[in-house]
Order: structure tokens, then C-alpha cells, then sequence
């Protein structure tokens, strides 16, 4: 106990501070306000340097950029010379975007059109087709496109068919892998052509018959049953021309009976013709055969002999 003898109107706590009975508790107040401010200040000082430095460092971020797309274009044009559609073949990502859209509505009929690449870049009207045969219209164009050692259908060039709305104008836009580049750009170039009818992808079941034998028939296998060509466009020109049918040369041996003359060769084409003076044959000489001689042998008996 602290024997504090106060004077009337005096505060207790401080004259027991004064006294020194009670620690004075504002100087530990300094004290300790000083110890927590001071790590304060250092750690914002710090943070301050690091937002300086973040401020200071540049990021660089590098992007690489996107493999520019390659594409073909081409317009289809008829026989006669109208424009019917235009195409873009663009080659991205390993495969290719075929978008084709008509041109002048009412050159194509009203359905479905099938549409295929073929392996000839060549749209001739009325020409014969490069295996021969009659005269077609883009018969140059050759077959379907048929690559990567397909024997089946669809072929490689083989699209999805173009639908022509009732006003004669349509668009179709279609993706495939079967084909590259390089393919359409080869020695024989190729060509887009545009069908009369839709493409069955010889899709013919074994119940349906012709002759007999069921599936598809030749024809159906070759063309899909579209009909005629309409329209074409060359995707890129042939650099080498399609080769010719191949010749057969047939030669003929004639044997003539000994005695007879032997016919002239043939005349050559552009050459003037020989007249041939044909010659009798020398005759034979022939030799007189000896007439047979009769002759007649007597015989004497010995004698004693009956």
C-alpha cells in the first residue's frame, strides 16, 4: 500500500505518477508507436521500389504469325460463253474450303447440280475427251479427279452437289480433305465443273439390276449419272497436253499360192502412186519323161531238162 496524502483538487494518477508509485505509460506509448512504425516504413519503402522496377521492365510478348492461306479461283463459264458461277478453292489447316456462287441468275435450272473437279485443266466446247471417244462439251476435261490411290467412290474430286434456288441463283460452301494443292496444280492442271443433274456417287444398291448383274454399271461408276456438262473453269491450266489414244498397228501376212504374183505394197499417204506392171511368169522348162519299155526273156530248158 502507498501512503498518498493528496491535496484537495489533485488527480491521483498523476501525483502517483510524480511520486513514482505508477510508470508513466505515454513515454512506452512513444516507445512502442516508434518500434511498429519504423518496420512500417521499411516495408513500404520496399514495396515502393519494387512497383518502381515493375514500372521500369518492359514485356514483350511474341506472337507468331498465322500461315497465310493459299487459294485457286476460277469462273465457270457454258459452252456458249455465258458466265454461270465463280469459285474459290482456299487451302488452310489441311484442307480445303470450295465456295462457288452463281453469277447471272436463270443459267442454271431450278435443283440440284452436281459438282466435281476433274483432272484435265482444260474447258474446251465440243472436244473429244483426252482417252478418245465422241466429241462433248468440256470433253477435254477428262474424268474425276482421282488421287492418294483411291479405286473406290467418291473420288477425290468429288463435291457436294450446288442447289439453284427457284429465281435460277445458288451458293455452296464446302470443306474436304481428300485433295491438296499440289494435286490440282499438277502436269495436267485441273478443272471445276458444274453437272445437269445431282451426282448418285454410284450409290446403287445390289436389288437394282442391269443385264442381270447387280450395282452400278460402268456409266454410273464414271459419271454418277449427272448428266451433261454445263459449265466449267479452269483451276489450273495443263502444262503438258493430255496424252492421245493409243494407236494398234496391225500388220498383214498374205500368202499366195506358189506361181502367183505377189500384190504391190500399199500406197504411202502423200506419196504419188506407182503404176506396177505386172509380168506373166516365165513357164517351166520340163523334161520328156521316156516311155516305158516292155521287153520279153526267153528261157531255153537245159538240155536232159523236161
Amino acid at each position: 500500500m502507498y501512503d498518498l496524502a493528496l491535496t484537495p483538487g489533485t488527480d491521483p494518477t498523476i501525483e502517483s505518477r510524480r511520486r513514482g508509485y505508477l510508470p508513466d505509460m505515454s513515454k512506452s506509448k512513444t516507445v512502442v508507436s516508434i518500434a511498429v512504425t519504423a518496420p512500417l516504413a521499411v516495408a513500404m519503402l520496399g514495396a515502393c521500389q519494387r512497383d518502381d522496377q515493375a514500372a521500369d521492365e518492359t514485356t514483350t510478348t511474341t506472337t507468331s504469325p498465322t500461315p497465310a492461306a493459299e487459294a485457286v479461283t476460277t469462273e465457270l463459264m457454258t459452252p456458249d460463253g455465258r458466265s454461270a458461277a465463280n469459285a474459290t478453292i482456299e487451302f488452310t489447316n489441311g484442307h480445303a474450303t470450295v465456295t462457288l456462287e452463281t453469277t447471272t441468275p436463270g443459267v442454271l435450272a431450278p435443283g440440284f447440280h452436281a459438282v466435281h473437279i476433274h483432272q484435265v485443266g482444260q474447258c474446251e466446247a465440243n472436244s473429244v475427251p483426252p482417252g478418245g471417244g465422241e466429241p462433248t462439251d468440256f470433253g477435254s476435261a477428262g474424268g474425276h479427279l482421282h488421287e492418294q490411290l483411291q479405286a473406290g467412290h467418291p473420288a477425290a474430286g468429288d463435291l457436294t452437289p450446288l442447289y439453284v434456288r427457284a429465281d435460277g441463283s445458288g451458293r455452296m460452301v464446302v470443306t474436304t480433305d481428300s485433295l491438296t494443292l499440289d494435286e490440282l496444280r499438277g502436269p495436267q492442271g485441273s478443272a471445276l465443273m458444274i453437272h445437269e443433274r445431282p451426282d448418285n456417287f454410284a450409290n446403287i444398291p445390289p436389288r437394282y439390276t442391269v443385264n442381270g448383274v447387280p450395282g452400278p454399271d460402268a456409266e454410273t461408276l464414271a459419271t454418277g449419272d449427272a448428266g451433261a456438262r454445263l459449265a466449267c473453269g479452269v483451276l489450273a491450266p495443263a502444262s503438258t497436253p493430255a496424252a492421245p489414244p493409243a494407236l494398234t498397228e496391225t500388220t498383214t501376212v498374205t500368202e499366195m499360192p506358189p506361181g502367183q504374183p505377189a500384190p504391190p505394197p500399199p500406197a504411202v499417204p502423200g506419196e504419188p502412186a506407182t503404176p506396177t506392171v505386172t509380168e506373166p511368169p516365165e513357164p517351166t522348162p520340163t523334161t520328156p519323161t521316156p516311155a516305158p519299155t516292155e521287153s520279153s526273156t526267153t528261157t531255153v530248158p537245159d538240155e536232159g531238162t523236161p
